[in-house]
């Protein structure tokens, strides 16, 4: 139940606390809070259901579980964040996609049931659930890594 928001911090620390006091794992809360971001509008710099960029999405997303207030970029998630490599589909991560000299330059928060949210300008109706051959596809130029969150990275 995607709603406008003014405090978008606020809100998502609620539904956190809601989903939590029903049994979920944070890795589903991860999922849950990922998904009330499909289609919001992209906004370069924005962190709120009302508008937000890629790494605006998952870090907001990762505040509301862990109730912190960080806000990095991509890369800053896929280097400081997101230390674990994955294969399978278990724990909170991501899709990074890093360009030729290794920086990440997108992040896709993986939302369960195989879709990662894709929040870009290139998405005609805002942020959109995409498998991952969708992202390979949209953003092939780019080397992409899946990443879990590392055990301690937001502690």
């Amino acid at each position: 139940m995607n709603q406008n928001k003014t405090d978008t911090h606020g809100y998502l620390c609620g539904y956190a606390n809601t989903l939590r006091k029903q049994g979920l794992a944070d890795y589903e809360v991860f999922h849950n809070l990922l998904a009330e971001f499909n289609g919001t509008p992209y906004i370069w710099g924005g962190s709120s259901i009302d508008g937000s960029d890629c790494s605006g999405t998952v870090c907001e997303s990762l505040n509301a579980i862990f109730g912190k207030r960080i806000r990095v970029t991509a890369d800053s998630l896929f280097r400081n964040f997101f230390s674990e490599k994955v294969d399978g589909y278990e724990g909170i991560q991501a899709a990074f996609f890093l360009n030729e000299s290794g920086k990440a330059v997108h992040v896709a928060g993986y939302m369960g049931e195989g879709l990662f949210l894709n929040e870009s300008r290139i998405e005609k109706n805002g942020g959109t659930p995409r498998t991952l051959s969708e992202l390979k596809a949209m953003y092939s130029p780019f080397l992409m890594v899946r990443r879990k969150l590392g055990e301690n990275a937001w502690a």
